[in-house]
Formats: C-alpha cells, structure tokens, sequence
C-alpha cells in the first residue's frame, strides 16, 4: 500500500519534530463572562527552541502545532454546518494559514472545515515561538507536552 506525497510530507515533518526541547517562558490564561453569558478565554504561551539549529525545526513545529490544534478544535455555532467529521489536516490547510512577515514566520487559522480553531502561532528567528488562543480553553497546555513527546496524563475519578 502506498502512501501520498502529502500525507508522507506531512508524518515526515512530525517525525522530525515530536520530542523537540523547549523551554516554557511565560504561560497567561485568561477567561471572563459576557452579558450574553458565554465565557470567553485566551491563552497565550510564549517558548524557547532549545535545539542547537533552532530555526532548523521552524515549519515542523508550525505544522505540529497547528495538527493539534485542528485536531482539538470542535465546531461552533454556525460552523456545525461546515462541519466534517473525519477530516484529516492536511499540508494544503497548513500552507493556507502560512505567512512570513517581518522576519516572523506565522501560522493563523481561524474555522477549518468547521471546527474553531482560533490559533495564531509566531516563530521568530532563533527559535522564540509563542501561541496565542482565543475560546480554546487551556488546551494548548496539552499540545505542548505532546509537541515534547511527553504522555498527556488524566486523573481518574
């Protein structure tokens, strides 16, 4: 059985970055009530590539990343309609979200395929990279230890 470009590009960029070491600098929640009576939150954690090459594992953790955040993320209001549920992220929505702008290479993705993924994610020269969320809870906590190739681990009750 063969196995597309995309999708081995895509296992190829994980494999290469999945036990990267970092360096968490800062790590700011944020939640409050509207009179509408939803909760809004925003996260926002700022790191530090601790490789020798840090600039080397740039698009890896950019596209790490983002896999994560798509597959967390869960529709939203009107989204439901746009709503897929076995989509896989692919390479096309990564590229999609992608920019370079002053030096900085950014990844923003709003709705896809009609999850809420409302994640912007910088990596400056260097290796200083910083995640920022809005209405996604703490669930970037969780990206990061997975990013680290670290266990995700749950109390049971």
């Amino acid at each position: 059985m063969s196995i597309d470009a995309n999708r081995k590009a895509a296992i190829d960029l994980l494999e290469q970055t999945i036990g990267v070491e970092i360096d968490i600098q800062s790590n700011e929640y944020d939640e409050h009530q509207l009179e509408s009576g939803e909760t809004m939150s925003s996260h926002s954690i700022q790191f530090q590539v601790s490789e020798e090459e840090p600039d080397m594992s740039a698009f890896g953790i950019l596209f790490s990343l983002s896999l994560m955040s798509f597959t967390f993320a869960t529709p939203r209001g009107y989204s439901y309609s746009d709503f897929v549920p076995d989509e896989e992220y692919c390479l096309g929505y990564f590229l999609e979200g992608l920019s370079f702008e002053n030096g900085v290479l950014m990844y923003c993705g709003d709705y896809i395929s009609g999850r809420c993924v409302k994640t912007d994610i910088r990596y400056e020269p260097g290796g200083k990279v910083r995640i920022d969320t809005r209405n996604r809870g703490k669930g970037a906590d969780r990206w990061l230890l997975h990013l680290q190739g670290k266990k995700h681990i749950q109390k049971v009750k």
